[in-house]
């Protein structure tokens, strides 16, 4: 699927991405490769907290990643719960 991204970085690295004019939360690193004659790939590294376990647990996604998920096309899962204004982000 090929989407409109729209990246502005700072010397500090500092910046925001936007995807198809929705600004994506909780990205914590982001990637261009674009060769001659293809499309630009964009790479993002969202900030997702590790959990590792052999039982059954909650997996929380925070808010800002749940938000920027949403954003590029993902459907939470029946039962995951939700901010009520993650769909809003993603309109």
């Amino acid at each position: 699927m090929t989407r409109t991204a729209r990246i502005d970085l700072n010397a500090t690295g500092s910046g925001s991405v936007e995807v198809d004019g929705v600004p994506l939360k909780g990205v914590r690193a982001l990637s261009l490769d674009a060769a001659v004659g293809d499309l630009p790939v964009l790479r993002l590294e969202l900030a997702v907290r590790n959990v590792s376990t052999v039982a059954e647990t909650f997996i929380h996604i925070p808010d800002d990643t749940a938000a920027t998920l949403v954003a590029l096309g993902w459907t939470p899962p029946p039962g995951q719960p939700v901010d009520e204004e993650v769909p809003d982000a993603a309109a």
